[in-house]
Formats: structure tokens, sequence, C-alpha cells
């Protein structure tokens, strides 16, 4: 059986690679683009859970979720760098560290939010997967969530990840 958060972190490795490769401009817009979408999902989930989502069974919900999310963070992975910057040049191994760190973060802010989505359902899917049992790994990285993290929990404000978002907006569109 595989952890969750095994997955998260296994994943975050594997996306530092990749955003290693495409350079941190490449890999910047993308965490500016899911990082907007996280911060919508969760400024709009109660009230998507009182209204529309009351009709639906839990496993259609998460899956309407996971497949919104997953379509922004392709179509931001096919958006144009910042700058017009062609790929990532061999030789420039600054860009290629910070890079690296962009796509970890991305790739931990992917399956982490997929995660979320499980969670806050109830994990709907059970004959594909099933809860983290009490005192495991995943069970105890619950709160390394990117949404519980930076959103401040369930029911938190989400005023760490507003500030996040202003911050990297500000950085993506007046800084570079």
């Amino acid at each position: 059986m595989i952890q969750f958060s095994a997955l998260m972190w296994a994943a975050a490795i594997f996306f530092g690679i990749i955003g290693f490769l495409r350079g941190w401009n490449k890999e910047l817009v993308a965490t500016a683009g899911m990082l907007l979408t996280t911060f919508a999902i969760f400024q709009f989930d109660s009230f998507l859970r009182g209204t529309v989502f009351l009709i639906m069974p839990r496993d259609q919900v998460f899956l309407l979720e996971a497949t919104v999310f997953l379509i922004v963070v392709y179509l931001v992975y096919q958006a144009k760098d910042i700058g017009g910057a062609e790929a990532r040049n061999r030789d420039n191994w600054q860009a290629g560290f910070l890079g690296a760190l962009a796509g970890g973060f991305n790739g931990y802010l992917i399956i982490g939010t997929l995660w979320y989505f499980m969670d806050i359902n109830e994990y709907p899917i059970t004959q594909f997967v099933v809860a983290p049992a009490p005192g495991s790994p995943s069970a105890q990285a619950l709160w390394t969530i990117p949404l519980v993290l930076i959103g401040g929990g369930t029911s938190g404000t989400g005023d760490l990840l507003a500030l996040l978002v202003i911050a990297l907006l500000f950085f993506v569109l007046v800084i570079n």
C-alpha cells in the first residue's frame, strides 16, 4: 500500500526534476496559475458545498473538483513563460535550481490539492483509495496538505494563501 505522504513528496521530487529542465520562468507561471486556482477553490468551497454539491454524491464531487483542477494544471503548464524566454540554457545552473524549487513546490501543490479533495470528500473512491489509518505516516502528515497548511485548515480563513497569491502575482507581473 502506498502512503499519500510518500506519493506527495515523490511528486515534488519528480516535478522538481522537470522544473530543473524547464527553468524558473516557466515554472513560476505554472505556480502562479495553480496558486490562484487553489485560492479560488478554497474561497468558494463553502458556497459550492452549500448549494451545488448538495445534490451530488461525494464521489462525483471529488471527480468534478479534481477534473477542474487538473484541467487548470494542464493549461498553466502549456502557458508561455515570463518575458518570452526560451527553454533554460543548459549552462545556466542558477535558473535550473530555481526551476527545481518551483517545480518541486508545484508537484507538492498538485498532489497535495488532490489529496485535500479526497480528504474533504471522505475518500469517496474506496475501491481504489482508502483513508489513511490512524497513526500512519499519511494520517500524521495530513497537516502538510497545501490547502490545510497555507489555508489555515479546512475551516480556516485563507489569509496566508491570499497573501501568498498577492505576493506571487506581484512578483510575476511587476518585478519580472
